[in-house]
């Protein structure tokens, strides 16, 4: 009896647990009111939970919203409006930067946030968003506007152009960029000036943005500014480090920038914060370099040059059209022959080939051949534009501007119609060059393959360029500043078929403006009749 017993028992027992967590899994609240008491505390616990979820979703609204406020602007409609707002560098860098770098983490943001049809838009649209390269180049061309102008860290971050007031600023991820740039060149001085201007306009609230959706924390500002302060005062002369001092300074900054050490970092910043801005400027003024030749002659510190030789008149000789209608010429140089002619493109010229450069999608990135290396082959010359080449038969407009070239220079274009339309991008420039090939670089069959040598060089300027962008004889000391509508003329070999290194020449950094020119070459090979006499 008692074996029976025990086993009626436990078999219950089982089956009533079982019984139970079938229950609880499938409970049914309405039948008693102390079961749907539960249902109470569920709902205040989903709706607590809820409301934080709102109060969170609304903290990522709000700092989207943030963000969209910064990107306010002007609507531009016109093509030339959307020109020139892009030709200023302190909207066209952030601009570029922006897509690079800060768009690809604020769409991440945004998915976590909301699902939308348009997120998977925007990921289509920043496929084609600037790679990593073309930021460089944007860097390069930044660095380049401050160091050939003599420009501040602080006045460009402000909107300050060579003394220009713009509607326009960078931000403290645009100022850390530039910062980021000159120290992977070991360029620390020009590092920490940028630094500082990041922690500086790294302010509430856009430093919210900076610092949750960027990843761009004021600690790591810091870090990186003390970096760049220890670097430059080892780094005095400014010379490029050895493989073992880098390796030492990386340690030694690896120390500085410590965690545990990182409140006394943000001490002496905070310190150095507390100063002038001035006398950061000054003291970086004492430290610079003398200016080179080239950078003088771009910031506008060469004299004016003055000769009896040097005129202005009306040219009626170099054909027989000109005597019916004189073209105004001015003239630069005798030796070598360099001219300067006023009013000579008519605006619906450049449209045409404007639209056609824009709109056919066809200009490519150019740099120009105008040297050979030791063993004959062309080097690529440092250039940041866009061309198009236009054959002389393309359209009349290429016809009218070649025989006006030809009317301007006195020399022939028959075989030679081509012009190239070029134009410039950030912080554009030409360094140092000359148009016609040194003899001892001379290729084989250089006369019947390249039709000889450069004997001249035409330029029409088809934009004016409020800042920047001049072009400069350094040997010479002779600076033209663009002016639409004006065509620059010089000789590149002398009367004897020589070449000229007088004729050395550079394009400076084109500040603010877009930078359209319209040139050629004009090969000695046609000139057999019509060379003419310069002495």
């Amino acid at each position: 009896v008692l074996q029976i017993c025990l086993v009626f028992i436990w078999v219950p027992q089982n089956f009533c647990k079982e019984r139970n967590e079938t229950s609880e899994e499938k409970m049914i609240y309405s039948t008693s009111v102390m079961s749907m008491m539960k249902l109470l505390e569920m709902e205040e616990s989903l709706k607590t939970n809820l409301d934080i979820y709102v109060q969170e979703m609304q903290s990522k609204l709000d700092l989207i919203k943030l963000y969209q406020d910064s990107l306010k602007r002007v609507t531009l409609t016109t093509l030339e409006e959307k020109e020139e707002y892009v030709s200023n560098p302190l909207n066209a860098f952030p601009m570029l930067r922006r897509l690079n770098q800060d768009w690809p983490k604020w769409l991440r943001y945004i998915k976590l946030a909301i699902a939308s049809k348009k997120i998977k838009e925007m990921e289509v649209q920043l496929k084609s968003a600037p790679i990593d390269d073309d930021l460089k180049v944007a860097l390069k061309g930044m660095t380049r506007i401050e160091k050939f102008h003599n420009l501040h860290a602080e006045d460009l971050t402000k909107g300050v152009l060579m003394g220009k007031k713009l509607n326009s600023h960078l931000t403290a991820p645009d100022c850390v960029a530039l910062g980021d740039y000159y120290y992977n060149q070991t360029q620390f001085s020009g590092s920490t000036h940028w630094y500082r201007m990041a922690l500086r306009v790294h302010t509430h609230p856009r430093g919210m943005i900076y610092a949750k959706v960027l990843g761009l924390k004021r600690k790591r500002i810091y870090k990186k500014y003390a970096k760049a302060l220890l670097k430059e005062s080892l780094n005095s002369d400014k010379s490029k480090p050895t493989p073992t001092e880098k390796s030492e300074w990386n340690r030694l900054a690896k120390e500085v920038t410590r965690e545990d050490n990182y409140d006394n970092v943000k001490k002496l910043i905070d310190e150095y914060l507390s100063g002038d801005e001035k006398i950061f400027q000054e003291v970086a003024a004492r430290l610079k370099r003398k200016p080179t030749k080239l950078e003088r002659g771009c910031r506008g510190e060469w004299p004016k040059k003055s000769s009896p030789e040097l005129i202005c008149r009306y040219n009626r000789d170099t054909s027989a059209f000109l005597k019916l209608a004189p073209l105004k010429l001015e003239f630069l140089s005798v030796q070598p022959m360099i001219l300067l002619y006023h009013d000579v493109l008519y605006e619906n010229e450049f449209k045409s080939m404007r639209d056609i450069a824009m709109y056919n999608g066809s200009m490519i990135d150019g740099w120009t051949y105008v040297d050979f290396d030791k063993k004959g082959n062309p080097k690529q010359q440092d250039r940041v534009v866009k061309m198009i080449a236009f054959q002389g038969t393309t359209a009349p407009f290429t016809l009218s501007i070649n025989r006006r070239m030809a009317d301007m220079s006195g020399l022939e274009m028959r075989d030679n119609m081509v012009l190239y339309l070029t134009n410039y991008g950030l912080g554009g420039h030409f360094g140092k060059h000359v148009d016609y090939v040194e003899l001892a670089k001379r290729p084989p069959d250089f006369f019947a393959d390249f039709g000889g040598d450069r004997i001249a060089t035409a330029l029409i300027y088809a934009s004016d360029i409020p800042l920047g962008g001049t072009t400069v004889f350094t040997k010479l000391k002779i600076a033209v500043q663009p002016k639409k509508g004006s065509a620059l003329i010089w000789f590149n070999l002398n009367h004897a078929g020589e070449p000229d290194p007088l004729t050395e020449h550079s394009v400076c950094p084109v500040v603010l403006g877009s930078r359209w020119i319209i040139s050629k070459w004009i090969h000695e090979r046609q000139q057999v009749f019509k060379k003419p006499c310069l002495a």
